[in-house]
């Protein structure tokens, strides 16, 4: 097995730790917030407590979290979906067997890979993902892109879109040294309409690391290719752009686009409509977005370093930049016996550039939740969101105080108001 292989099944492996607990019903539960009482559904053990997902998404009008686990000898993937009508919110869960990262969704469908009997990723599938919460039958990729780059560089699909009738991958591959090291990194676009990869390695930094590749395409069919240029062991850096040919996938430029200091960014997000640009989060604790050809980001003014904003999600709609983020509140909200610290989850609405944002939705979620005198669980990190059609689907996971292998996820909707009620 060579390095690029073992580390994706280390990663893989420690995804899964612990991962033996069975789901059960949802219940509904409700906190206090200043925007009126919300509703939330709560999701008792679907979380592991330890791992964090593999995939995170809308398609067909839900929004969907798809988390690991170990089903026997065996990989799984337990995907969770939540639908909102009528002020009505639905959560499905189902078990995808015999499914391992990396996956992702494209074109509504889940593209993930089968587990091999070496604990690395194996051949690549695909299943819709269907509008009732349930995914549809698996297939075999067409023309699947891990067998054409050369085989002994181990490529590993990093991200795919559609573009017109057939999709367009980006992989990555490495050379390993007789010890085991990695000797070289490799890149490539596939699959050209002539059938030939398109080498994309020169743009590795051998200084950095490169990571969270994410593949766009405009409205005016320019195809973009962004990633994060990462310090070494550091998980922010710079970020990074470039545009391939729709057909022929070759660079259009022989550098790439660098986005302007400071160099200090996490959580990048391209999103698309006119153009493609960046949404990111900064170490500084405020969040912006950048687009080739600008000379200095749009700041959002979301967060401050002692109340620091987090991006979960960004998208384009109607031409208008929408922004999920989430951050400390300032607020008490009575839970249980007590009270317990909020964490305001927020969408705000600029136009193009992110520029005169408003906020157009927002909810308060519980830093704990339940009775701290008897099962009192604590919120775990920042969460996951993802925007769909109307809305924000967020996912909020908790472990329990007094053991962290009860756990509970907090799953809701924040619906955003239209762009004349916003004004």
């Amino acid at each position: 097995m060579t390095s690029g292989r073992k580390l994706i099944a280390a990663l893989a492996a420690a995804a899964v730790v612990a991962l033996m607990g069975t789901v059960a019903g949802a219940t509904t539960e409700s906190a206090a917030s200043a925007a009126g009482k919300p509703k939330w559904l709560t999701i008792p053990a679907f979380w592991d407590g330890v791992s964090g997902p593999w995939v995170v998404g809308s398609a067909s009008g839900r929004g969907w979290l798809g988390l690991p686990r170990f089903d026997g000898d065996s990989l799984s993937t337990l995907l969770g979906s939540l639908h909102h009508v009528r002020g009505k919110a639905s959560f499905a869960k189902v078990v995808l067997t015999r499914s391992q990262g990396p996956m992702m969704i494209v074109d509504s469908s889940l593209v993930y890979h089968l587990p091999d009997v070496s604990g690395t990723p194996g051949e690549l599938r695909t299943a819709p993902l269907l509008a009732d919460g349930s995914v549809g039958n698996p297939r075999a990729v067409a023309d699947d892109p891990e067998k054409i780059p050369p085989q002994d560089f181990d490529p590993v699909v990093a991200d795919g879109i559609q573009v017109g009738d057939r999709n367009v991958w980006v992989l990555t591959g490495y050379k390993s040294t007789q010890s085991g090291g990695v000797a070289a990194r490799y890149l490539w676009a596939c699959c050209p309409s002539a059938g030939e990869l398109s080498p994309l390695s020169r743009f590795f930094d051998p200084k950095r690391n490169m990571g969270l590749l994410q593949l766009g395409r405009d409205n005016k069919g320019r195809l973009w290719l962004a990633w994060s240029d990462l310090y070494f062991r550091k998980a922010w850096g710079a970020v990074k752009m470039v545009e391939l040919d729709p057909d022929t996938l070759v660079p259009r430029t022989s550098k790439a686009f660098v986005a302007p200091a400071p160099d200090s960014w996490l959580r990048p997000k391209l999103v698309c409509a006119d153009n493609c640009r960046i949404v990111v989060q900064d170490l500084g604790g405020d969040i912006f977005t950048w687009a080739p050809g600008e000379r200095v980001p749009t700041r959002m003014g979301l967060g401050t370093r002692q109340t620091p904003a987090t991006l979960l999600d960004a998208s384009f709609r109607s031409g208008h930049l929408e922004v999920a983020s989430v951050k400390p509140g300032s607020k008490l909200v009575k839970v249980g016996a007590g009270f317990a610290n909020v964490f305001e989850i927020s969408v705000v609405r600029g136009d193009a550039r992110g520029s005169h944002a408003r906020r157009v939705g927002s909810v308060e979620v519980p830093g704990s939740s339940g009775d701290p005198t008897r099962d009192a669980y604590i919120i775990a990190g920042y969460g996951y969101a993802t925007l769909v059609p109307g809305g924000l689907v967020y996912f909020m996971p908790y472990n329990a105080v007094r053991s962290y292998t009860k756990t509970r996820l907090i799953t809701g909707v924040v619906t955003l108001r239209s762009r004349r009620a916003a004004a």
